[in-house]
């Protein structure tokens, strides 16, 4: 609401920013002040049609852009590819949707869930260049098809038994996890070891995987059209944002606030849901996949 608040205001800055924007090197700054009122107010036009001339001329250009796309073989390609990865996109977005909630209620009103959360931001910032440089050679669309079953993987961690993890709790890491990055005092709940695992997991998926979408979506575009590809790059999260829509629901069902909870339960549907994207673009990879020009298959 606040971003759409922005982008209305931003509308008058845009029009007097756009007046005169057809001038020529004929047409200076100096021959329009020659320009009598009578004319300046026949040559400019009014604010709102302005607007409407604008929208209408978008609207054209994005229908002739659409029409373009749907008559190429590459843009239902892209178009199966993006729908893929929404379903890794969905995993990333619960993270703020879905995972406070799970904490809170898991490990307690003050569980510290965003410096938990942090420790994915953390390792994306020191792996993805290190992985970007070490396959930089190899091809975009076998480093997303591995990058998404290591970011399922990681997922599947959250749906084990918690009791496997008592004494990873109670050991070193457990301890300075808790006691040292977290700032908790007495004993640390599993689940803190487990998501922090999770997480680290899901961190090295994700810096192998996310870069490349875009690169994948460049190679797939016939020339000249990269950008009209690129820019359906932000389906995957619409998609993730359809999906995410379901952990309320899941929440409510399998971590409730009150009452008997099977988080365990919650977390295996996010991990088969995660897993739909690899095995999908291992399935379609015929359909998907197109030459890489200079790169290891």
């Amino acid at each position: 609401m606040v971003s759409l608040v922005f982008e209305i205001v931003l509308f008058p800055v845009i029009y007097f920013i756009r007046r005169g924007n057809e001038a020529t090197n004929e047409s200076t700054a100096a021959g329009r002040l020659t320009q009598t009122p009578l004319q300046l107010e026949r040559s400019a036009p009014t604010f709102l049609s302005d607007i409407g001339e604008t929208v209408r001329k978008s609207a054209i250009d994005t229908a002739q852009l659409f029409r373009r796309l749907i008559g190429q073989s590459g843009f239902y390609r892209i178009l199966v590819f993006f729908l893929l990865i929404g379903f890794l996109k969905a995993i990333f977005l619960q993270m703020d949707y879905v995972f406070p909630k799970f904490g809170i209620r898991e490990l307690g009103l003050y569980a510290p869930v965003g410096k938990l959360a942090n420790i994915n931001a953390i390792m994306i910032i020191i792996l993805v260049p290190i992985i970007g440089a070490l396959t930089q050679k190899s091809a975009a669309y076998r480093m997303v098809v591995i990058g998404g079953a290591i970011c399922a993987a990681g997922v599947f961690i959250m749906a084990l038994p918690t009791d496997w993890f008592v004494s990873v709790a109670n050991g070193v890491m457990g301890q300075w996890l808790g006691h040292s990055y977290l700032g908790l005092q007495g004993s640390i709940h599993p689940y803190y070891v487990m998501t922090a695992l999770y997480l680290i997991v899901f961190s090295v998926g994700e810096a192998f995987y996310s870069p490349r979408v875009y690169e994948y979506a460049a190679a797939i575009a016939p020339p000249g059209q990269e950008a009209s590809y690129g820019s359906l790059a932000y389906l995957p999260f619409l998609v993730g944002k359809f999906l995410v829509g379901f952990g309320g629901w899941l929440l409510a069902r399998f971590c409730p606030e009150h009452g008997p909870r099977h988080s365990g339960t919650m977390w295996l549907i996010f991990a088969l849901a995660a897993s739909v994207a690899p095995i999908g673009l291992l399935t379609l990879r015929s359909y998907i996949r197109v030459p890489e020009a200079g790169r290891q298959d």
